[in-house]
Parts: structure tokens; sequence; C-alpha cells
């Protein structure tokens, strides 16, 4: 899921979740993803799009180094600054125990000295919870977003959701988004978003208040601090869509990759990867060969194309139509041949191209190419 950043040409990942692998075949699969406790009895802090679209939620809590895994469930989510309140509802779970930090949420600094946990690939490197140091860069995060902060702390798959805490152990964020190609860029939601989430919600009984671990070694703040960061697991559908036609038909060139992966309520999956350009493909639930693509160049989209059928069909289209559709008649010119509008598949800014099917004959349809409103090449299926 990437995007390339204006014209630094880097490549922002925006939804820092890793497939581990197919639970049940083409069906379901697993993404990952981290947490942070907010209450002693069960409550945990973490980002929506790590656990979204969930089949079912397991979480994993290393106490002093031995995993215990418990299922969760989803308290309450919040699409707009993208947070998610979870709860372990497993009857084998006692306690967190203490909180040992409290939330910071006012007086952070640009250059202030933080660091970030989590489990990053952690099917790749373990599952003992990874540290990386770094500083605030900036108090806006991405195209200067007030929510989030810009962090130098390298980030990876497998972070989301994971906190950020300050020197004196604070708990300042959650990390939510990554520079995939850029060394040392992240960014995490700044925890005043949090705490009023959490505070709407209104269902859980104690907040962290204080931080009680300031006067010990950071490699032990560390090891107390991965007893309350957790591995998220979740199992989802292989698919992302349901509905292709009428998300299809609202996605708009010009648009940013965010807006479109807003639209889609789902992150695209990149394809392939260049310095010039960026294509990202959606799956749709109700067939895995139905598919959306759209190509990016500096966060804008230049090109989108689809892989499925419309609903509508011409019944005035047969093998004779193709004789009468000749280069240079408009699209209206077409469609009032035809009298249909026709499938758009593939959109750009230069050409467009229609499919008409035969509704009396599935094997018969004409692709038409036009550029600047006008026919350029007719293909005949037959």
């Amino acid at each position: 899921m990437k995007i390339k950043i204006e014209k630094t040409k880097f490549i922002i990942v925006c939804a820092l979740l890793i497939p581990n692998c197919c639970i049940k075949a083409q069906n379901t699969a697993e993404v990952s993803g981290s947490g942070i406790a907010i209450s002693s009895n069960g409550y945990i802090a973490t980002n929506n799009h790590v656990v979204k679209d969930e089949i079912k939620i397991e979480v994993d809590v290393y106490k002093n180094g031995v995993k215990e895994t418990y299922s969760a469930h989803i308290v309450k989510t919040d699409t707009t600054y993208d947070l998610a309140i979870l709860k372990i509802d497993d009857p084998h779970f006692k306690t967190f125990g203490t909180i040992p930090y409290s939330f910071k949420m006012t007086d952070v600094k640009v250059g202030e000295k933080i660091f970030a946990m989590g489990y990053p690939q952690h099917n790749i490197q373990g599952d003992e919870v990874k540290v990386t140091d770094g500083i605030i860069s900036s108090k806006t995060g991405f195209q200067n977003d007030p929510v989030t902060y810009q962090i130098s702390s390298p980030i990876q798959h497998g972070n989301s959701g994971g906190p950020l805490f300050d020197n004196s152990r604070n708990l300042i964020g959650l990390i939510n988004a990554g520079i995939q190609s850029a060394q040392n860029v992240g960014y995490a939601i700044k925890i005043l978003y949090l705490y009023n989430f959490i505070d709407i919600i209104g269902t859980i009984p104690s907040m962290p208040s204080k931080t009680i671990i300031s006067n010990i070694s950071f490699p032990d703040k560390i090891k107390i601090l991965s007893n309350f960061t957790v591995l998220i697991r979740v199992t989802v559908p292989v698919c992302d869509l349901t509905i292709p036609n009428e998300l299809y038909n609202k996605i708009n060139l010009g648009e940013t990759y965010l807006k479109v992966n807003k639209l889609f309520n789902q992150s695209g999956t990149v394809e392939s990867s260049s310095s010039q350009m960026n294509m990202v493909v959606w799956h749709f639930c109700d067939n895995e060969d139905i598919s959306v693509r759209c190509w990016f160049i500096d966060t804008k989209l230049m090109m989108k194309q689809k892989s499925f059928r419309n609903q509508t069909c011409s019944n005035l289209l047969n093998e004779n139509d193709f004789q009468r559709i000749k280069p240079g008649l408009s699209y209206a010119d077409v469609c009032k041949l035809l009298q249909d509008n026709g499938d758009n598949t593939l959109f750009s800014s230069g050409v467009k191209t229609y499919i008409w099917y035969s509704c009396n004959n599935k094997e018969l349809f004409y692709r038409v190419n036009f550029s600047n409103d006008k026919v350029q090449i007719i293909v005949n299926s037959k």
C-alpha cells in the first residue's frame, strides 16, 4: 500500500500490516499489528486499519518473555483518526497489572527524543518486541496533518498501533504509518486523540495516570514496557470489495491514493512500483478475478482500470455494428448508435476505453478507445 510523496519520490505505507499465511484456502488470511494496554483489565489501543476487517482477533501478551495468547473483540473504532479499542475477552486472562506510564498530551517538542515499540514482521524478525529510537521531527504529519507527529524512529510493517514513548516513558502517540523507501520517516497519532476517543467510549474503568518507571535504567524500562506492548493477530477475508461498479464509477482522476483508499474502505496492494509511478490493485470478495487497478504519479491518480463486466448491455449490439463505429465519432455518437453508455474499463487523462456488451451474445463485445472524445481504435471480440 504505497504512494509517492509529491516531488520527494518517497513511498508511504498507509497501512502497516503484514500478511502472514493463508488460514483457509483462498478464504481468509492473517495480518498483524501492534497495540498497547490502556487499562489493567484488558483494554488495548491500536489502529483501526489493523482490525477493520476482522473475522477473529487474537492478542499475544508477553509477560516477562513468556507468551500467552488470548481472544479479543473490538469495543469501538474511529475511522477518522484510525483508532480502535479492543478488549481481551478470554477467561484465562487475569490482568495486565498496574499500568506504568501516563498519557502525555501537551508540551511535546520538536527534537525531543522518543522511542517506538512493536512487533514488525514478527513472522520474519521473531516474536520478541522491537524497539527503535529517534526524535520528534515535526509536530505535523504527512501533508501537514495536525493529528500526527512525524518521527525519525524507523517504522516497518507490523508496527501499526504500537506505542510511541518520550524519553521520560510517557505515552505520547500510536504508530500508524511509515515511509518504506525513506529511512527514519514515520508517523504517529497524537495521544490526545486517543484520550478523547476513550473518553467518548466511557466504559474503561481506569486509565494510565502516572509514570512509575522513570528512575530505572533504559533496558529495565523496556523490559517492563514489553509486558504491556502486545502483538495483535487478525484473521481477515482475502478479498477487499463487494460492490465494484458503484465504487469504480466514483473514482475521479486527480484524487490521491489516500482518498481512493478511503472510498474503498480498504488498503490496496501494490503490484508494481517505480520512481515514476505506483500501480495499486483492489480485489473483490465476490470474485477473486475481479479487480480495480489505479496508477498514481506524485500522489495523484492518473489512470484507472477495471477487470469486471458491467451490469448493463446493449440489445442493439450485433456484429454488423462494428462496421458503423468508425474513427472520428464521438463517445456520444457511439452511445446513441448502440443506445447504451458502455462500460468504462480504462480511464486516463489521454485515453478512455469503453466496452459495449451484447445482451444476446455473451461472447460479443466491442472495445473502443477514445482520444480527445473521438473514436481512435475499435476492437471486435469476434
